[in-house]
């Protein structure tokens, strides 16, 4: 069990091999590689480790030559320091002779560049710098001053002198005057004096050495002095300055900005820190160069030993790569040529090959007689049929899925299937398909509005069933879309004929109610109300007649005026009517069906309809929708008196005032009656030709 256990373990690296190198030439490669590499391998850690010593000398050489440094800054201010407390015990000093004391201190003063400064709380009382007898500077800056004590001597960081105006330090005490007042001693010091003390290092020239005061600002330098004196050192350096570290080696950024390896070292005296850097490409500069020569070595090497592999290989590969050859064959399903290649495995393969090529055409040609029959039921399938993914993008559509919106295969292929359904239905097809590919559906069955690539709409029933793998995860869905439009319309129609029958049967109901109830009340003789009821049914049943023939979505003025003055068309020509083609909603052509009646009733046995002579004119017209019929009678009998208004009068103020919301003019002049009705007509209700 342990034997098989650590077979497994040996054989996962090469089966990662295997993935990622093939070919037989590659692994044979990959042997040459092998071999070769840990020797160069070892190499390299050979040059690592030089250049680690190498590094490690240059540390310990850096950090001996800046603790050197320091030492030389302490020595150096040391022997200011003695000069200073020896002309502090000076009695002219004490008694604040400053004329002979000048005169002294400027007989002790040796080093160039240096000079000595006493002053009173406010003022300078001596300044060697200055010529003797010179005005004297005015102290206006104490700080310098703070954290001084009588008898202690202190080195201060670098500062522009007054007098000089140049960057300079100094070693600074108190001393107490015969009259107790304290008196300020300093010698003061150039920066550049500093300075001989780098120069005398005689440092390499790439090297860089710096001398920073307490605060990490540069006080010398032996590289570009001038540009970085008096400024801070790099942020690193200064705070290393500032936390007192005693001293350090590390890597850091010059001020010009090179990598370097610097070592710091703290003066015990003054308190200044000294810096020498050394560039760091120059401590690696000779395990680079070693470094590219062994890669120079080892590349030849390994291609010396690549390219024999590969030769060797090559023999063995192309027997190998002939079945390569064999097999792309068998996968168009060309017939194959089998040949000896002079080995057996390969020949057993070939063999092998061609007897499944043998079996797959035979196969293949029964898989093509399946896939036409089914291929030919989806794309003549009265309905529309998609596939889609579990992100609800197109897999495959058929033609009648195309026809349905109006897109191409290629437009549809690819996008959602939900891009063209309408908002109001598509949060809930989305969210049943959500929870199909979650698994929680197998099928579901939904109706959703959709846009038509041409502007138009429609409406279609989806069924949506999903296929899963064996484990019973989700695959594609199959959605089957049958365009049910027509149907929501003729379902809405018969809604709408139903609604219509119904409002439509109410009315005339009333209308015929109202004419039964008017005629009964009317005091006329029962057979001559039943007679007048019955014409005016006639009348009302022309115009429903007229609007069954436009399946009551209207009639035409023209018509209606036609239909109810028809008896009185003779030979000579009696009625006259114009104006424009106006369509009338069916309750409009209802009431003016029986208004029109009611007038020509009225011609016909009172008016101008009652002679032979006369004549009867109609003309109307289309205001901006308001819609004016004038009526006018000639030629009848003279009327004498007006008339008291009778059930006609009456119907036919009620029906236009009351039903239609219109105006009613009716005069009963001498030469025969006039009346005029206005009537506003909706946007939807009129046709102007």
């Amino acid at each position: 069990m342990s034997e098989s256990v650590s077979a497994s373990r040996w054989s996962e690296p090469w089966k990662a091999v295997g993935r990622y190198l093939p070919s037989l030439r590659s692994r044979l490669v990959l042997l040459t590689l092998v071999l070769l590499i840990p020797a160069l391998a070892a190499a390299g850690l050979s040059v690592y480790a030089g250049y680690r010593h190498d590094r490690k000398e240059v540390e310990k050489h850096l950090q001996e030559t800046a603790r050197a440094l320091s030492l030389v800054v302490d020595r150096q201010f040391g022997q200011a320091e003695a000069l200073l407390w020896a002309l502090s015990t000076s009695p002219q000093l004490i008694d604040k002779d400053y004329a002979t004391f000048d005169t002294r201190a400027r007989a002790a003063i040796r080093l160039p560049g240096t000079w000595i400064v006493v002053a009173e709380e406010d003022r300078q009382v001596v300044n060697t710098l200055l010529p003797p007898g010179s005005p004297l500077p005015v102290v206006e800056d104490k700080a310098h001053r703070q954290g001084l004590s009588v008898g202690a001597i202190r080195v201060s960081n670098l500062f522009t002198g007054v007098a000089a105006q140049k960057p300079a330090v100094g070693i600074d005490t108190i001393v107490t005057a015969h009259d107790g007042s304290n008196l300020y001693v300093s010698i003061i010091m150039l920066a550049e004096t500093v300075s001989r003390i780098l120069a005398d290092q005689a440092f390499p020239p790439t090297w860089i050495g710096t001398i920073m005061d307490r605060d990490g600002t540069v006080v010398a330098r032996n590289r570009d002095a001038a540009r970085f004196v008096g400024k801070p050192a790099t942020p690193e350096n200064v705070q290393r300055a500032k936390s007192e570290v005693k001293q350090q080696v590390a890597e850091s950024i010059s001020l010009e900005g090179i990598p370097t390896l610097l070592a710091l070292s703290r003066s015990s005296g003054a308190g200044w820190s000294t810096i020498v850097a050394v560039p760091r490409s120059e401590i690696a500069g000779a395990a680079w160069r070693s470094a590219l020569y062994l890669a120079a070595a080892g590349g030849l090497l390994l291609a010396g030993g690549a390219a024999m592999a590969w030769q060797v290989g090559r023999g063995i590969a192309k027997p190998v790569e002939r079945l390569v050859t064999l097999a792309q064959d068998l996968g168009r399903g060309e017939p194959l040529t089998v040949t000896a290649s002079g080995l057996a495995e390969v020949d057993r393969v070939g063999a092998a090959l061609a007897a499944a090529s043998r079996e797959l055409q035979e196969r293949e040609a029964d898989l093509r007689a399946s896939e036409a029959r089914l291929r030919a039921t989806h794309e003549n399938a009265a309905v529309g049929i998609a596939e889609v993914d579990r992100d609800g993008r197109f897999i495959s559509v058929n033609g009648a899925r195309c026809q349905l919106t109006g897109h191409s295969r290629e437009e549809l292929i690819g996008r959602h299937f939900a891009h063209v359904t309408d908002a109001a239905s598509r949060d809930d097809d989305l969210s049943l398909f959500a929870r199909q590919v979650a698994g929680e559906l197998d099928t579901y069955t939904t109706e959703s509005k959709f846009r038509r690539k041409d502007g138009g709409s429609g409406w279609a029933r989806v069924t949506s069933t999903a296929l899963l793998d064996p484990s019973g995860r989700f695959l594609y869905a199959v959605r089957v879309v049958e365009d049910i439009t027509e149907r929501r319309k003729a379902d809405r129609r018969q809604r709408l004929l139903i609604d219509e029958l119904n409002h439509r049967v109410k009315n005339t109901l009333a209308t015929v109610q109202s004419l039964a109830w008017r005629s009964s009340r009317s005091g006329m003789p029962p057979e001559v109300a039943q007679e007048r009821f019955q014409e005016r049914l006639l009348a009302l049943s022309r115009t429903h007649n007229l609007l069954n023939e436009t399946h009551w979505e209207g009639a035409s003025l023209a018509t209606i005026l036609g239909t109810e003055l028809a008896p009185y068309m003779t030979a000579a020509p009696r009625v006259r009517m114009g104006g424009p083609d106006i369509q009338l909603d069916s309750k409009t052509a209802v009431v003016l069906g029986m208004a029109f009646h009611e007038l020509a009733t009225n011609a016909a046995k009172y008016g101008a309809l009652s002679t032979a002579s006369g004549e009867v004119e109609v003309r109307w017209s289309d205001d901006g929708g308001v819609l004016t019929i004038a009526w006018s009678e000639v030629g009848g009998p003279p009327i004498e008196r007006q008339p008291t208004p009778g059930f006609g009068s009456r119907l036919l103020r009620q029906t236009i005032t009351g039903e239609l919301a219109g105006q009613l003019d009716l005069r009963f002049a001498r030469e025969g009656v006039r009346c005029t009705m206005t009537i506003p007509l909706g946007v939807a209700e009129r046709q102007v030709a």
